[in-house]
């Protein structure tokens, strides 16, 4: 499949995949995920999770920071480019990748994933918006949609962890005698509520004393 990929797109090489994808809830902690695959398979010592300064749930500026961060610090690190960006997305998303890289003046292959009414990958395009012909039952279909379920999978994760770590420390906020400290040691040892409320009160002493 991926092979099959590289010769679609008229790649000379195919070794390195970037995909992305954002997630937030009603613009709450807005985060993005990256996942690379290498020759085909998930290289995920290489995934990489993306706090976003964007506070509203902006999908285009989000991934202009992510894809600008993400390339920027490559050029300055001189490390590893990608030989194919997968956006998570249509027209809009590969746009703002196609803007960022110019910007950068990085030239590297785009294509966007669209998704239909039900989440499941639909149609593939690349950088001029042209819809690829690559028949739903190939090999290579079923690749690129488990690229997108993996990167869209990953990104929902860190979400979610963000989102209960931020719960979590909102109620402890309101505890008096819990400060930055103990707040810290709660979140790393529990990491959510649900937790918390199970662990057996001679523990939680041993953090927040008998008072607390």
């Amino acid at each position: 499949a991926n092979e099959e990929l590289r010769k679609l797109l008229n790649l000379d090489v195919l070794e390195r995949i970037d995909s992305f994808d954002n997630s937030n809830l009603f613009g709450t902690f807005a985060v993005s995920g990256m996942v690379v695959f290498k020759n085909g398979k998930p290289a995920k010592n290489e995934y990489r999770k993306y706090k976003v300064s964007v506070d509203k749930n902006d999908d285009y500026n989000t991934m202009r920071e992510v894809i600008y961060r993400r390339y920027f610090k490559a050029i300055m690190e001189n490390d590893y480019l990608p030989d194919l960006i997968v956006m998570d997305g249509g027209e809009t998303q590969v746009a703002v990748a196609k803007e960022v890289l110019k910007s950068l003046n990085l030239s590297i292959k785009i294509i966007g994933l669209k998704k239909d009414n039900h989440h499941k990958t639909s149609v593939i395009i690349d950088e001029d918006n042209n819809i690829l012909n690559v028949s739903k039952d190939s090999p290579l279909f079923i690749y690129l949609a488990k690229i997108q379920e993996e990167v869209h999978r990953f990104a929902i994760t860190y979400h979610r962890n963000l989102r209960s770590q931020g719960l979590f420390a909102s109620y402890l906020d309101m505890v008096e005698g819990i400060g930055e400290v103990r707040k810290k040691e709660l979140l790393k040892k529990y990491g959510s509520l649900k937790k918390m409320k199970e662990a057996p009160l001679e523990e939680l002493e041993e953090i927040l004393g008998k008072k607390v």
